[in-house]
């Protein structure tokens, strides 16, 4: 009697689950801060500001406050190299598991969130630049074409319809690469390198 009790409750559960679901879209944008990108040794560097901006959606069971929140993005970030600026134009698909506070006289106008999740890019345009030094010894700067990184991050939802996001982009692999040919007979320096990004975005959810 017991197991079929437990079933039932189960079954309800699982039956009930996407009638409470909550979806909603919006329109996210956003700024990119780039890091200094790393293990680049002598070679001098900064990061540079870019921007996001794209389709926004979310699944969320609000009995629970967990959800999905998934991204469609374009995307531009920079790094400057010896004084050489390099963009990255891209689409990103970054997708967060979302939990989502529950805090009742709070949550009539501020909904705070933390989010974490994996995003995946995929670059657009060939993203290279060369250059010389004074001493005349070539550099090339590549981006990757595609890159695997781990957003985490928390904001809040205000009014039920501005969202306000601030996340820390991590690299889980080589952001880019850059080679030397100080001889002149082709490469023979090759070094990869992580560009870590803050993001600042709001969206307006409908």
């Amino acid at each position: 009697m017991k197991k079929i009790f437990l079933i039932a409750i189960t079954m309800c559960l699982l039956t009930s689950a996407p009638a409470l679901a909550q979806f909603n879209w919006g329109i996210k944008a956003g700024l990119n801060l780039s890091s200094k990108p790393k293990s680049l040794g002598d070679i001098k560097s900064e990061g540079k500001n870019g921007f996001f901006v794209g389709p926004t959606a979310k699944f969320m069971l609000p009995v629970v406050g967990l959800g999905i929140e998934g991204n469609i993005l374009y995307s531009q970030s920079s790094s400057e190299l010896e004084e050489e600026s390099i963009t990255r134009r891209s689409i990103e698909v970054p997708i967060y598991l979302r939990y989502e506070l529950s805090l009742p006289v709070v949550n009539k106008f501020l909904e705070p969130f933390v989010a974490v999740g994996p995003q995946f890019s995929w670059a657009m345009g060939d993203g290279e630049e060369s250059w010389k030094d004074v001493a005349g010894d070539i550099y090339e700067w590549e981006y990757k074409k595609s890159n695997l990184s781990l957003n985490i991050g928390a904001g809040a939802t205000v009014l039920n319809h501005i969202q306000l996001h601030i996340n820390y982009n991590i690299a889980l692999g080589n952001t880019g690469e850059l080679k030397a040919d100080p001889s002149g007979t082709g490469w023979d320096y090759i070094k990869g390198s992580k560009v870590n990004t803050w993001q600042v975005s709001a969206a307006y959810i409908f």
